[in-house]
């Protein structure tokens, strides 16, 4: 059995993820109606008994008790993160997997990647190997971000190296949203351009989509 876990950076890659999240809940109970806890949910999810203190006691087998995402949630903005754990899926997320900040990267590549890449980069791997401490077997790390944002485009690429350097033989998987044609913000072109050399250099597969498609 192998697991991935899902790193959501930014506005767009938490509003992308909070829909994966709730997609893979629905489509999971609409073909496993006796709600077991089988092979293909564990990718995603952990089995928690929420009587036990601290990060509840995992459940390997059996019935569903309460689901836990395989997920970090980081923003350098807390509206995104706050609506979400506001939400219908709060219950889904740990509180102790979310890392956000006030003032947010103003979509400068340079401020996400350089300032705020230092600033919680042991933050980022303390979250990142508990994560990988319930894993039995990891197989991947899925990165949603944006390309044209300051947070999802700079901090998003810091966290590939991060990731390429504690975890080598971890797959590194990323979907990238892509400004689209329409995109207002002047920023966005230099933000994609130097992303794309991050993604390039760490990325195992990148899995590009225009924003135009996502309606984010």
């Amino acid at each position: 059995m192998t697991q991935s876990v899902v790193v959501q950076v930014g506005q767009c890659g938490n509003q992308i993820g909070c829909c994966f999240w709730d997609l893979a809940l629905r489509e999971h109970a609409a073909v496993n109606q006796k709600g077991i806890y089988d092979e293909a949910i564990s990718s995603f999810f952990r089995n928690v008994d929420t009587r036990v203190a601290g990060d509840g006691g995992s459940i390997p087998k059996g019935k569903i008790c309460s689901l836990k995402a395989r997920a970090v949630l980081i923003d350098m903005e807390e509206g995104v993160v706050n609506e979400i754990l506001q939400g219908p899926l709060r219950d889904v997320f740990d509180s102790k997997q979310l890392i956000t900040d006030i003032s947010g990267s103003g979509n400068n590549w340079a401020v996400g990647h350089k300032v705020f890449g230092s600033l919680y980069q042991e933050q980022i791997l303390e979250k990142l190997r508990k994560s990988a401490e319930h894993c039995d077997c990891l197989q991947c790390f899925f990165i949603i971000h944006s390309m044209g944002g300051g947070t999802g485009s700079g901090l998003g690429t810091f966290l590939l190296k991060v990731l390429e350097d504690e975890f080598p033989e971890v797959y590194r998987f990323v979907t990238s949203i892509y400004p689209s044609g329409e995109d207002d913000v002047i920023t966005s072109p230099y933000n994609s351009i130097l992303a794309m050399k991050e993604l390039n250099e760490h990325a195992d597969c990148v899995l590009p989509i225009d924003n135009q498609l996502c309606k984010i």
